[in-house]
């Protein structure tokens, strides 16, 4: 296989992993309100696969005629004068998204180098996840408190959410081209906390307010992390965000189970889109 067709296959899946990123986009706030914070952010899972099923074969001829009587010559992406170019544009592009993931690579090793010294955190961290705290954990929060960090934190180890940061930093590493990666890196990791909150509070359904309380006593501290889940992200208008989420209802189990399958269907329907309009 040669670099310009290696080439062109990687572009056709940044775009339509692109096309994903603006439909989720749209979507994440209604479904957030309609399905809840977990569903909401199970939405991002919208963009990879897109990607990926972009690279697959294209469809049978009989899907084709199908798909062309809807939309007829609706195949306008042209890669020929990406396919001519190849040979530039790929030094260029390994150029950017190392020096991207060294700089990814850099904020990592600060925050490492601040967990031991008792810096950093609450956090879970590592590709194998664990529970990163302050020095002053035990002083700076009740015990309460900490029981709910200890749930917050371990909800994101059970999930593998830092191995899911790693993942969200390379695919922005590879695209660090495309202003829709880093957008999506920043609302897909608010999301993710949105989720976790969600979960935590179903298991503190009374303790709202020392939630809240824990995560403004949280936020005040800490250092940044392109992998780690801390307790606190962001700036001021994430944490907003959180802290308004906290007073939402509890999602009904079948709106849970109506909303997987719409994620499911949309998703497919999303790729054969894509399929029909982008052969390479």
């Amino acid at each position: 296989m040669t670099i310009e067709l290696l080439f062109a296959m990687f572009l056709r899946a940044e775009l339509a992993a692109s096309v994903a990123i603006l439909l989720v986009l749209g979507l994440r706030l209604p479904a957030r309100r309609l399905l809840g914070a977990e569903l909401s952010y199970g939405l991002w899972v919208l963009a990879p696969a897109t990607a990926l099923a972009s690279l697959f074969p294209e469809f049978p001829e009989l899907c084709r005629h199908a798909a062309d009587r809807v939309w007829p010559s609706a195949r306008v992406v042209d890669w020929a004068p990406v396919i001519g170019h190849a040979r530039l544009l790929a030094p260029l592009w390994l150029l950017g998204a190392v020096v991207l993931a060294g700089l990814f690579a850099l904020a990592q090793r600060r925050f490492d180098r601040q967990a031991r010294a008792g810096l950093a955190g609450p956090a879970a961290a590592g590709f194998w996840p664990r529970m990163v705290v302050p020095a002053d954990y035990a002083e700076r929060f009740t015990a309460e408190e900490r029981a709910m960090i200890r749930a917050h934190e371990r909800a994101h180890m059970d999930r593998r959410d830092p191995t899911t940061n790693l993942f969200i930093a390379v695919c922005q590493a590879a695209g660090w081209f495309n202003p829709l990666a880093h957008l999506a890196a920043r609302c897909a990791r608010l999301d993710q906390e949105l989720a976790i909150d969600a979960k935590v509070i179903a298991q503190y359904p009374k303790g709202r307010r020392r939630y809240a309380e824990t995560l403004v006593k949280a936020h005040a501290h800490g250092f940044y992390s392109p992998l780690a889940c801390a307790l606190a992200m962001g700036g001021r208008h994430p944490l907003e965000v959180r802290l308004a989420m906290l007073g939402v209802r509890r999602i009904s189990v079948r709106r849970d189970v109506c909303g997987f399958f719409a994620i499911g269907a949309l998703g497919l329907t999303l790729a054969l889109v894509l399929w029909t309009l982008t052969p390479i």
